[in-house]
């Protein structure tokens, strides 16, 4: 992509600009304080700058620098050109203090760091590893469902592959399996979708916001299309590894590697980490007698996962005091590398929309539905392999469509799993991702064969996904 700047910047602008025809002055009506000229005619000058911004912003996430920088920078032009500074700063308190998206995702990743001190998630993995050591053709599907599970409950990709990574890949080498593809299922499973199962999550929460659907809700509608992408990309890799493995059948197996001592497993742990999880989808099911009934919004999620900090404390009463300290630190590791991309995402996004040039691309496509919602697979993809991240495209892009997909004919939560899937299998082809970066580290191959293993089993699901989302097959 380094070699061809001008291609990568053209289409990658073209991509965003296409994101940019879906919100309409409906928006502020969710939330937004800030004001909304789209019902007016927009003026050129700020539409001129806003599609400058968007061209620079592309150039620069090419080049490698920082997303946060580069949005934040590229969003004071455009407020300046439409004399709304105040709205930039109204905008980026909004989003630093949103219990929306600030609560649900720092104590999920508070809750990480608790199980990671506790040990919990290590008995998890363990208890997902069981059948995949004994039976051998379970390798490489159930090495990926291990890893798709595991980040249902711990919501970040890297951190789903360091607990998984160090337990499957020494059974997948001995499996024969080389470097590159144990990497590759490792990646595969660890990042391409299981965390859009989790209310938590920074996509989930982010559409929760502008739809105003509960978490639960919102994973009820949008799993058919996660399962739907996912198994289609799990499917495609196992085949393609199968065919791979036939024409290197002359070639003996790896010995297994020195084996672990005796792991002790404690079910009870293993319990512990899909705690939340299980309180969140039943609490419909148990009515009075759940320990959340009544809560609503943000505090129905704190509460479920603190039920599930206070349970891994009981499960391992050593590390009691250490408790505490992982959950706050977890929190604010969630607040310096997720929600600040939010914050910059969201003022970018909303310099735009008060530029008029979404006003004006609007009209444009009011006509064609089907071509918003391929542009809302197609730019989060493209973004996420340039920027090595998933959040800040899928924010960005459901930001501008989420809010005019009614309008347009659309299902909202339809079309914000769609650039949310999208960005996560973007981000798990990107060369930058850390996810990408650690398991090729923890397998020994270059990052470039895992992606060249994961790269088609994605598009695969991705056109999948497509087609059932515009012909509404799920």
């Amino acid at each position: 992509m380094r070699r061809a700047p001008s291609i990568a910047i053209g289409l990658a602008a073209a991509l965003i600009l296409g994101a940019s025809m879906a919100v309409d002055a409906d928006a502020a009506e969710a939330g937004a304080t800030v004001r909304s000229p789209s019902s007016e005619t927009p003026i050129a000058g700020p539409v001129a700058v806003a599609v400058i911004a968007l061209v620079a912003v592309t150039a620069m996430v090419i080049r490698g620098h920082d997303v946060r920088l580069v949005l934040l920078v590229g969003a004071l032009p455009i407020f300046l050109a439409t004399h709304a500074m105040p709205e930039m700063l109204a905008k980026m308190v909004a989003e630093m203090a949103n219990p929306a998206t600030v609560v649900p995702i720092g104590a999920a990743v508070g809750f990480a760091f608790v199980l990671r001190a506790t040990g919990c998630d290590r008995h998890l993995v363990e208890v997902l590893m069981v059948p995949i050591r004994h039976v051998r053709p379970l390798l490489v599907p159930g090495g990926i469902a291990a890893g798709y599970l595991i980040n249902t409950t711990i919501v970040s990709q890297a951190g789903t592959a360091s607990v998984l990574g160090p337990i499957l890949l020494p059974l997948l080498r001995a499996g024969g399996l080389d470097p590159g593809r144990a990497g590759a299922v490792l990646l595969l499973g660890s990042s391409m979708g299981g965390e859009l199962f989790n209310p938590g999550a920074v996509e989930m929460r982010k559409l929760a916001d502008l739809t105003g659907y509960q978490g639960a809700e919102l994973i009820r509608r949008s799993a058919g299309l996660n399962l739907l992408a996912c198994s289609v990309a799990l499917a495609t890799f196992c085949i393609l590894s199968a065919l791979r493995t036939r024409q290197e059948k002359s070639s003996p197996p790896d010995p297994p590697e020195t084996p672990d001592p005796p792991f002790r497993l404690n079910l009870f742990k293993a319990v512990v980490p899909i705690l939340p999880l299980a309180i969140l989808m039943g609490d419909s099911l148990l009515g009075g007698f759940s320990p959340i009934h009544g809560l609503t919004g943000p505090p129905r999620i704190l509460a479920a996962i603190l039920i599930g900090v206070l349970a891994a404390g009981a499960a391992d009463p050593g590390s009691i005091q250490t408790i505490a300290p992982a959950f706050f630190e977890g929190a604010g590791y969630a607040y310096h590398h997720v929600i600040s991309l939010i914050v910059a995402a969201s003022t970018f996004a909303e310099g735009i929309r008060i530029s008029g040039l979404i006003a004006l691309a609007i009209r444009a496509i009011s006509g064609w539905p089907g071509l918003a919602m391929v542009a809302a697979m197609v730019g989060p993809w493209c973004l996420a392999v340039i920027a090595g991240t998933g959040i800040a495209p899928a924010v960005a892009v459901m930001e501008f469509f989420v809010p005019a997909a009614d309008r347009m004919g659309l299902d909202p939560v339809r079309l914000g799993t769609v650039a949310s899937l999208s960005a996560h299998f973007g981000r798990t082809m990107s060369p930058a991702a850390a996810v990408v970066m650690l398991s090729s580290r923890l397998a020994g191959a270059r990052p470039a064969e895992l992606i060249r293993s994961v790269a088609p089993p994605l598009l695969a699901g991705g056109a999948a996904m497509i087609v059932a989302a515009l012909f509404r097959i799920l």
